[in-house]
């Protein structure tokens, strides 16, 4: 197991947790921290909400249409 020793989660570890980007070992490691941090799980919240946040609007964005003067694959 990875330990998290008496450091925090930083902001790109927290980014990536958010992100379902760590290996099982290391998502074992930043949630056994987060049972004690209070600063961390909030540093984790909020990345949460951006992550969301950010999936949802790419959820909503218009389909971008080609413009008239791209060519369009296989033309």
């Amino acid at each position: 197991m990875i330990r998290m020793g008496d450091r925090h989660v930083g902001e790109e570890t927290a980014e990536k947790y958010s992100m379902s980007k760590l290996s099982a070992r290391k998502v074992a490691a930043v949630e056994e921290h987060l049972l004690t941090c209070e600063p961390c799980r909030q540093a984790v919240a909020a990345s949460d909400a951006y992550v969301g946040a950010m999936r949802n609007a790419v959820v909503k964005m218009p389909k971008a249409k080609p413009s008239a003067g791209r060519k369009m694959a296989g033309n």
